[in-house]
């Protein structure tokens, strides 16, 4: 089995079974956390938008969640809450879902986290500053439990038929990005001699990938390497965005494989056209298209997100700005 899958399993059956007693049952699913917790929920999320015809599915920053609680959150909500070790509004998150009613489930990275103790269910992923140098762990991460869940999800409530092909690809996304991982090293060193001295990013993609785009922006680029960066969604960016583009402009453009991929495409010609300081890196040339088309592009992040930390990270070292450096984060109470 997947690794990781049969823990996903037996709590996801242990919750169905509660869900079974109450009247109406399952209907509605939200995620719940802050910052890069809640960016890798977005596939799961994306892909149960996708797919589900009965569900409703939804995504909340944790303290909105706790200040603007949506009315659906009750006895027919799943509460699926993420924090690796115990972020202080993500556990409050927990707390006002129990109260009111709704089914919690914590991801988190350790057994005796407070996201752990305070939800009714809990589901441990692996969590290291390190761990994209591991291609077994590629999916053994908060994403990939999300994505496994949300996969699980369509299977028990929706009739989804394709659900072989998903654990198929799981199987294979180990392979695939050890592969991408050891292809990538050179291009890494290049694109951190190019754009040591950038000061100001924009990060294009679309579809699953947008979990990338906003992970780069808002953690990698701003969180860890201390330079302003604005995520945009490939269909958006003729919407207003393309207009501050010149020469000039450090742009990172995230190409999907799938039935988005025609937006990033436009996207790619009018950057070859008006860019100029722009780099791509493109899921499909990195493997993605090994996996089976039905299911491949709710995979594109798995992929490309630890494949542009690599990028970031070299570019971090050349700056002399280690992507553990903080200015503010953990240091004091805000």
């Amino acid at each position: 089995m997947v690794m990781g899958m049969s823990e996903v399993t037996e709590v996801m059956n242990r919750v169905k079974e509660e869900f079974a007693k109450r009247e109406g049952g399952l209907q509605t699913v939200i995620f719940v956390a802050c910052g890069g917790s809640l960016a890798s929920s977005y596939p799961a999320r994306y892909l149960l938008n996708a797919e589900a015809r009965n569900l409703r599915i939804a995504g909340y920053n944790s303290n909105e969640f706790v200040y603007a609680t949506p009315k659906a959150v009750g006895s027919n909500a799943l509460v699926i809450c993420t924090s690796t070790k115990a972020t202080a509004e993500t556990v409050e998150a927990v707390k006002t879902a129990n109260k009111l009613g709704a089914v919690t489930v914590g991801l988190t990275g350790y057994d005796d986290s407070l996201t752990a103790q305070s939800a009714q269910f809990y589901i441990t992923y692996y969590h290291a500053d390190e761990w994209y140098k591991d291609p077994s762990l590629i999916h053994y991460n908060s994403q990939g439990t999300a994505l496994k869940i949300a996969f699980w999800l369509l299977k028990e409530y929706e009739g989804y038929e394709y659900y072989d092909q998903a654990q198929k690809a799981f199987e294979l996304m180990p392979e695939i990005y050890g592969k991408a991982y050891e292809k990538v090293k050179e291009d890494t060193a290049k694109f951190a001699m190019d754009y040591k001295d950038d000061k100001v990013w924009n990060v294009l993609g679309s579809g699953v990938t947008y979990e990338a785009v906003y992970s780069d922006a808002f953690c990698f680029f701003q969180e860890m390497q201390t330079v302003h960066c604005v995520p945009i969604h490939s269909g958006e960016y003729f919407h207003g965005a393309f207009e501050t583009t010149d020469k000039d402009l450090a742009i990172l453009l995230l190409k999907s494989a799938g039935r988005t991929r025609y937006l990033d495409d436009r996207a790619e010609r009018f950057l070859n056209k008006f860019a100029g300081h722009h780099y791509i890196i493109d899921a499909e040339k990195l493997g993605l298209d090994r996996l089976d088309e039905k299911v491949a592009e709710y995979f594109n992040s798995l992929l490309i997100h630890p494949i542009t930390k690599q990028f970031i990270t070299a570019m971090g070292e050349v700056r002399m700005h280690p992507m553990s450096y903080r200015r503010y984060m953990w240091k004091f109470e805000y």
